[in-house]
């Protein structure tokens, strides 16, 4: 497939645009900006939740569409295009294992702050600790850990009735949560719950069956757009229902070997050095 067919163009964040300090740059918006102006849709899909994309983004930063928590949420000027929830009781019992294996761990409401129990507060504060980052977690996922554990977290008696896009988990100990992991995807019938990780260390549970693929299905079908008319770019595991999806799937230079080897490019310069947008701006706009 030949780049000329191109109508609609799906935006990781975590590792694509945004740069270890969990921010995108005022040169992704300019290319974002001139795209759309040349008549290209520009969507994000990311498993950032909805609430927290604008702390991560320029001012004035504009898209035609947001897919967030790895497809559980779709907006478009902020109206909701669709949502899938997990239920309590699911939420309930990933909290549950959680805690019997001291996994960290954030819950996240739609359109509230993201909720852990006051009962885990001491050994989760314990864990996350330091301005270096342990073993090797990432400079942007640990800094997310710190933020969180500085302000952003709900702490509750209990789990409230909701409806929840996600729930996050998170431990240093590569073994643990690979088997963690694996324990969810081993259950996730049972538990209602699509698995998924934007990284080595940790896993995110969704509604069952959704993913970035499905999102973007639903945000495309809605725009009248076709599958073969979209190019996706990410960057970690997370994004692989994506890149099965999409017409032309395009990998981050800092990306994974595994991951590069099932896209069919790679960007020439990693996301701290804007590899995604100089990606966009060298195909689309000279």
């Amino acid at each position: 497939m030949t780049l000329e067919h191109i109508k609609a163009i799906f935006l990781d964040m975590d590792g694509t645009i945004l740069h270890e300090d969990n921010k995108a740059t005022n040169k992704t918006k300019s290319v974002i900006d001139q795209l759309r102006e040349n008549g290209y849709k520009v969507f994000l899909a990311t498993g950032r939740s909805y609430s927290e994309i604008h702390n991560l983004v320029p001012e004035n930063f504009e898209v035609d569409g947001i897919i967030s928590s790895n497809g559980t949420s779709g907006e478009i000027n902020d109206n909701n295009l669709f949502k899938h929830s997990l239920t309590t009781d699911s939420v309930k019992r990933i909290v549950s294992l959680a805690q019997q294996q001291e996994i960290y761990y954030e819950v996240f409401p739609f359109d509230k702050a993201r909720i852990s129990l006051k009962e885990d507060q001491l050994w989760m504060n314990n864990m996350i600790q330091g301005a270096t980052p342990p073993n090797n977690v990432s400079e942007s996922e640990w800094k997310s850990r710190l933020d969180a554990m500085a302000g952003k977290i709900d702490w509750r008696d209990e789990i409230p009735e909701d409806d929840y896009a996600k729930i996050y988990l998170f431990t240093t100990n590569l073994e643990k949560i690979t088997n963690f992991r694996d324990e969810l995807i081993q259950n996730q019938v049972l538990l209602n719950i699509s698995v998924s990780n934007s990284s080595r260390f940790n896993a995110e549970t969704m509604a069952y069956n959704t993913d970035k693929s499905t999102g973007i299905k639903e945000m495309i079908s809605h725009f009248g757009i076709k599958q073969e008319e979209t190019l996706v770019i990410g960057d970690s595991d997370n994004d692989r229902a994506m890149f099965a999806f999409g017409g032309y799937s395009v990998a981050m230079s800092n990306a994974r070997p595994e991951i590069k080897a099932i896209t069919d490019e790679s960007t020439q310069f990693t996301n701290e050095e804007d590899g995604a947008a100089l990606y966009l701006e060298d195909k689309f706009l000279k």
